[in-house]
């Protein structure tokens, strides 16, 4: 007969006693998954049955292992693993043949950045308003260049842009429009304008000309040329060298076209000198925490996999790794490096019990956790879908798909691979161990019995650390003061969270001492502000209207414009026509009337240089306000800047028109008196003012930033919320394990507020991911402890165990994934060194949030739930059952006889 000694394995919900000849269910939500059938498991030996409290007399018998610690029960446990190993050998062949086909296709990335265009938020009225004026006026996308010394009267101004013309020529043609300062001046100097030098200089100051003299050369490309800013920001500097005494070195450029080449070159740079440095990082602590060179090896392989079909993936799909995506593959591989961890600590604790097939069956026992991690921070990834920003819509979508995709190879890959390379070594220190314990005990096993502090656990075999039985008896103790503790972090940081302040300054996306702010520093020193709004006065009537009258209005606003301190430089119509009399003498009355039936021949020229659009309904008069990129002021408050000086040459209107002293009436009252939409003050208006170019539009962007931000937060938590509910198996429970989740993003953003610091476009990636990425660790906990609870455990019982067997783990995870993210902290794209900070204050913060704040919250009465109340032959635990009770159970006399000596 079978020994009287119980024995009891470590990772199952069943457990065997021969005394009695009874099975007893523990895990009562599983047991009717669960088929008894000796067959399914392999057999223990003597020495592991010894070494874990067994008697020797005892015959072999088989190793009930159909059911796994994450919950999960099979009916044909050894054909799942013997299944799993299979596939995963294939898969592993199949994949090595892959291979170079995958390196070939992540040989073809391609960096660019979206145009400025492409970053608008779709459906907002800032969008439309600047198509309607790229389909009036074109492209505002210029390139300014200039160096030093350079003045009207440089022959290497005219040099440099000859050999730039030249050099478009043999190159397809891809500049639009080519002018220099001096060109400017002479077109106002000469006839038939014939403009004073002093007078055209002053109407270009700022704007054209630097105060100083300072000249320029600017440069519109087509919008082949603007695709391609690598290649027109190289055909400049290629100009350069060929003029004598000029390098490109020597070059000061801005512009949009130059600041998109600037993002694209940043991101490149990160791409090259980064990735790697970051995978190494990540492995050399992968090695240190599992202490094993093999299983680091194997880790890092599966993660390296994951990270190259990242790459392969945006290539294969015709994507571009802007400076936003840019971090995609070090997220993916960072991810995946976290989940292997994850496995491997698995891959440790089946090598206690079984000596084949160990990948297998560390797969089949984190399957659950990991699977539904991965779901929840492919879930959070997608929040960001919602975003009303392209680029961060592509990021959310392929760091979705592409994470996805990498947990499917590493489930595939790392039974056979893991087996390859750690089967032997993991042992070899298990069969050392259990010798060991062999040694020290002939009797029931020390582990198993003599768990540090509280009774024996049928259920375990391995003991519960006593760090982790003091620790969970300390957030016993003090579960109030942490919660407490925990909540008014969180109020505290929500109350700053909702003053937080987002830029999209263009100075602000690199160093101060980088290259591309000190060419823009500069500009602006000699030339004048770089930053543009764009205002478009809009006249009713079209070609039926007096064109004078209209330029009487043009004018006021541009010297309104000037005598502004804030606005550096106007360009407007006036600049290129004579100056337009305003007094009543009779003299100025006179030129007046020449001016008017002149002006009717000038307007095709205006046309041409792109300061006048008409149509049959009305005259659309271009400004152009040059403002300080470099200024505190973020864009929209210099459009507000601008639109006061507008406004104010618009209520002078207002109130003369209202007391009857202005004559002039386009018939804008008659167009839009119907117009609900339009007050009175609005029908006295001679015109109407609108406001666009790039500062506006990165305004109404730094403003979605925010918008973007709660929205992507608020999606992920309702997506993730439910599978949290899911897991806790409750609304409750599912609602309060969510608070340590929800902790480090308020914490994290409220002390960016508090302490007066913005977010920029990448930092609302972090929001969503580092949600997702968190609950990964909350669900392993969480599972564990709802597990031990089923068992039987109590509260701090549950807590204690969960400690000892997931935090070493889950705090590995979080060192590993921090670590990843270090080299990019040193990035001279700044978005990209944000978004790693960020990404370890949260990571860091999380881990105290499931570590701390998530244990006080279940031992809390907040935490209790309802106690299970099992059938009484199910409960029974008494040694002296009858055989009546197995068959209460539902296990047959022949399943007995198969275990029976």
């Amino acid at each position: 007969m079978v020994s009287a000694t119980c024995w009891q394995s470590p990772h199952r919900f069943h457990e065997f006693c021969p005394t009695s000849l009874t099975w007893k269910a523990r895990n009562y939500s599983f047991q009717r998954f669960f088929r008894v059938d000796h067959d399914y498991y392999p057999p223990v030996g003597q020495d592991t049955l010894k070494s874990r409290g067994g008697s020797t007399s005892s015959r072999n018998f088989e190793e009930p292992c159909g059911t796994l610690r994450s919950g999960v029960a099979l009916r044909n446990p050894k054909s799942t693993v013997e299944s799993l190993d299979h596939w995963s050998k294939w898969f592993l062949v199949a994949l090595l043949c892959a291979f170079p086909f995958l390196v070939y296709l992540a040989s073809g990335i391609k960096i660019g950045s979206a145009s400025a265009h492409a970053w608008l938020p779709e459906g907002r009225e800032e969008r439309t308003r600047y198509e309607q004026f790229l389909e009036s006026f074109g492209s505002d996308q210029f390139l300014v260049a200039s160096w030093d010394g350079c003045r009207l009267d440089d022959p290497r101004l005219v040099q440099f842009k000859s050999e730039l013309l030249a050099l478009d020529e043999t190159r397809g043609k891809t500049i639009d429009f080519i002018q220099t300062s001096k060109e400017v001046v002479e077109s106002l100097t000469n006839p038939p304008l014939s403009i004073p030098e002093k007078t055209a200089l002053n109407r270009l100051e700022g704007s054209i000309i630097g105060r100083d003299g300072t000249a320029a050369v600017f440069v519109r490309f087509t919008p082949e040329g603007i695709a391609h800013q690598k290649e027109s920001v190289g055909l400049v500097r290629e100009a350069a060298d060929r003029v004598p005494r000029l390098t490109q070195n020597d070059l000061r450029m801005v512009g949009s076209v130059y600041e998109a080449f600037a993002v694209d070159e940043a991101a490149e740079n990160s791409l090259r000198k980064l990735v790697l440095p970051s995978s190494l990082f990540g492995v050399i602590l992968a090695w240190l925490c599992l202490r094993s060179v093999r299983a680091a090896i194997a880790v890092l392989v599966i993660a390296g996999v994951g990270q190259l079909l990242a790459i392969a993936i945006v290539t294969v799909t015709g994507g571009v790794f802007s400076a936003v995506l840019i971090v995609l593959p070090t997220l993916v591989f960072m991810l995946t490096l976290s989940a292997a961890v994850h496995f491997m600590n698995y891959y440790r604790d089946v090598a206690y019990d079984h000596r084949d097939r160990l990948g297998a069956r560390a797969i089949l026992l984190g399957f659950k956790p990991s699977v539904l991690a991965t779901l929840t921070t492919a879930l959070g990834m997608a929040a960001l879908a919602t975003s009303q920003l392209s680029p961060v819509r592509t990021f959310g979508l392929y760091s979705a798909s592409t994470l996805c995709l990498a947990t499917v190879i590493l489930i595939l890959c790392f039974p056979k691979l893991a087996d390859w390379l750690c089967l032997k070594s993991f042992q070899q220190n298990r069969s050392t161990g259990s010798n060991s314990s062999a040694e020290q005990s002939d009797g029931p096993s020390q582990l198993a019995s003599n768990r540090p502090g509280y009774g024996e656990d049928p259920d375990h075999s391995l003991p519960v650390s006593l760090w982790a039985v003091r620790y969970s008896e300390f957030v016993q103790r003090n579960y109030v003061a942490i919660c407490v503790l925990g909540f008014s972090l969180l109020l505290f940081s929500f109350y700053g969270l909702l003053h937080l302040q987002s830029s999209t300054k263009f100075d602000d996306m690199f160093p101060k001492s980088s290259p591309t702010v000190r060419s823009m520093a500069w500009i602006e020193e000699h030339l004048g502000p770089i930053a543009s709004v764009e205002i478009m006065m809009r006249f009713p009537g079209g070609n039926a209207a007096d064109p004078y009258e209209q330029l009487e209005w043009v004018d006021r606003v541009t010297n309104q414009l000037r005598s502004n301190s804030d606005i550096g430089g106007v360009i407007s119509a006036t600049t290129f026509l004579p100056k337009i009399p305003s007094s009543s003498r009779v003299r100025d009355v006179a030129k007046r009337s020449v001016f008017r039936s002149e002006i009717p021949k000038r307007l095709d020229m205006l046309e041409d240089k792109g300061l006048l659009a008409r149509t049959e309904d009305e005259n659309i008069w271009r400004l152009t306000a040059k403002v300080s990129a470099l200024s505190r002021l973020n864009y929209g408050q210099l459009t507000e800047k601008v639109s006061q000086s507008v406004a104010e040459v618009q209520r002078t209107a207002i109130q003369g028109r209202a007391l009857g002293i202005n004559g002039m009436d386009n018939g804008l009252s008659n167009n839009v008196a119907n117009d609900n939409r339009l007050g009175p003050e609005d029908l006295l208006r001679p015109f109407r003012a609108e406001y666009t170019g790039l500062s506006p539009i990165m305004h109404d962007t730094q403003l979605a930033l925010l918008d973007d931000l709660g929205s992507s937060f608020s999606t992920a938590f309702l997506l993730i919320t439910p599978v949290m509910m899911l897991i806790a198996r409750g609304f409750r429970s599912g609602l309060l394990i969510m608070i340590p989740n929800v902790l480090p993003e308020t914490l994290v953003f409220g002390s960016m507020a508090w302490l007066g610091y913005s977010i920029d476009i990448a930092g609302i990636l972090t929001a969503s991911v580092a949600m997702g990425i968190a609950v990964n660790d909350t669900l392993h906990f969480v599972n564990w402890y709802t597990r031990r609870l089923s068992l039987g455990d109590t509260r701090q019982q549950a807590i204690a165990d969960t400690f000892s067997n997931c935090a070493k783990a889950m705090v590995h995870t979080m060192l590993i994934s921090c670590c990843s993210m270090v080299p990019f902290m040193f990035a001279e794209f700044n978005p990209t060194r944000q978004f790693a900070i960020l990404m370890i204050a949260m990571m860091s913060s999380s881990i105290l949030g499931d570590l701390v704040l998530l244990p006080a919250l279940l031992l809390s009465p907040l935490g209790k739930t309802k106690p299970q109340s099992p059938s009484a032959d199910i409960a029974s635990t008494n040694t002296d059952s009858t055989v009546g009770s197995v068959s209460s159970q539902g296990i047959s006399s022949a399943t007995i006889a198969a275990v029976e000596s």
